[in-house]
């Protein structure tokens, strides 16, 4: 689908689960806890989202700007309509700065390296990645959401940052096999449904250079109790369902992925995952 000028913008059907799941959150909350001063914080990050959700609606009556490309075709959620507070809604929600220095030490990108962050929102990891692999590296980011590679790409040209970014979605990247050292998937795949999911680690395999690495930071099987009160509506929902049962590890395996392994939590509801690509073989179709 194509966004032109003029076009008017807003939440997706799939993009209505955010602020739905939210608010059965807290409403979770209150009954179980009452209304203490920790839970009250929380209440803080859960209704971020349906606050969003009805900014987004009233910014959907606004034309939207120059579009930068056509946006590509995906059964995955995507979040145009959050773009413009990405990034304040990732801190408020624990995943700010030490996320992301956590998120790079495991990727442990090196200089000369080419990586791929897929799902790169407004770009924050995709620049710390450029400023990692230097001028002799290269740093892509990939989003299918047009609002949000247009913010990654203000932000890097203000910034100076060498990192590019391109509309796109995981399941069918545009680049040539064998292209990227390192992959990064810093949660997305829960956006995705089964068999996108599926479709979108075969094409991750098939772009990792033999020997390469994916980085995988998403939900799984939650460490603490109050966790598994909280967040019982993604259950309900096709991409989560998986993580937060744990099997996310399956489907890097049954990607061609091995060997998997588990780097520490965050939030004791977000595991980071390394997954080799195997030197003996090049790609799978």
């Amino acid at each position: 689908m194509a966004f032109q000028a003029g076009q008017r913008h807003g939440l997706t059907r799939a993009g209505w689960w955010c602020p739905i799941a939210s608010l059965a959150f807290a409403a979770g909350l209150l009954i179980l806890f009452g209304l203490s001063a920790w839970t009250s914080l929380l209440l803080v990050a859960l209704l971020a989202c349906p606050l969003m959700a009805l900014w987004s609606l009233i910014g959907g009556q606004r034309p939207l700007p120059v579009p930068v490309g056509t946006a590509p075709s995906t059964r995955g959620i995507t979040l145009n309509w959050i773009a413009p507070f990405y990034d304040q809604g990732c801190r408020l929600m624990g995943l700010g700065r030490g996320f992301r220095e956590r998120t790079m030490a495991i990727v442990a990108a090196r200089s000369g390296e080419a990586v791929l962050d897929v799902g790169c929102g407004s770009g924050v990891l995709s620049r710390l990645l450029a400023t990692a692999v230097g001028p002799a590296g290269r740093a892509v980011g990939i989003d299918p959401a047009p609002d949000m590679i247009r913010l990654a790409r203000e932000i890097a040209a203000r910034t100076g940052s060498a990192a590019t970014f391109q509309l796109a979605a995981v399941e069918d990247l545009p680049f040539e096999a064998a292209t990227f050292d390192v992959v990064v998937a810093s949660l997305m795949l829960h956006h995705l449904p089964p068999d996108v999911k599926r479709a979108g680690l075969r094409e991750i395999r098939r772009v990792l250079r033999p020997g390469g690495r994916l980085v995988v930071v998403d939900l799984d099987r939650p460490a603490l109790a109050v966790w598994r009160l909280i967040i019982w509506p993604l259950w309900l929902m096709q991409g989560t369902a998986d993580p937060i049962a744990g099997r996310l590890p399956a489907y890097l395996q049954a990607g061609g992925f091995h060997p998997v392994r588990a780097y520490g939590r965050w939030l004791g509801l977000l595991t980071f995952w390394v997954a080799g690509c195997p030197e003996s073989e090049t790609s799978h179709a």
